[in-house]
């Protein structure tokens, strides 16, 4: 479902970054600056709540801010949207979701974010840079393994 979703939103023109669980998605987001988290309450690793607890301690000590988060899920249950709107997730969406209604979810609440954000492409450019060079001292890696 995450690479499905991802290619929807890169053809929408969207800069899309996976994560494999909650604590990859921790990590990214400490060394990157996203728009919008988007977490399945159920992932491997951290949960998509605690994923998200995580990201705002980090972001409230840092200073930084400005991430919305939407919570995916196939269970609906008062007590995980009350956690959830405790952590600010901005949305709550519930599977099964078609394709218009998850776009719509992300843009109505990625184009403010963006519009807040004035140094948003300097900060896309950056995460861009940072994925190439990291692609590029991989495929060094590789090489220098094969000599």
């Amino acid at each position: 479902m995450r690479k499905t979703l991802k290619n929807l939103l890169e053809k929408q023109g969207y800069l899309v970054d996976l994560a494999v669980d909650g604590y990859e998605g921790v990590k990214k987001a400490k060394t990157g600056f996203f728009h919008l988290v988007l977490c399945d309450v159920r992932m491997p690793g951290l949960d998509g709540l605690m994923t998200i607890r995580h990201i705002r301690d980090f972001q409230n000590q840092a200073g930084v801010g400005g991430s919305g988060f939407i919570i995916v899920s196939a269970y609906d249950t008062h007590d995980t949207r009350q956690q959830a709107v405790q952590l600010g997730v901005t949305d709550f969406l519930l599977k099964p979701f078609d394709k218009d209604q998850f776009l719509e979810t992300i843009s109505h609440h990625i184009e403010p974010l963006i519009e807040k954000t004035p140094q948003h492409e300097v900060i896309e450019l950056n995460q861009r840079l940072d994925r190439l060079l990291s692609a590029v001292k991989a495929e060094k890696e590789s090489r220098d393994k094969r000599l």
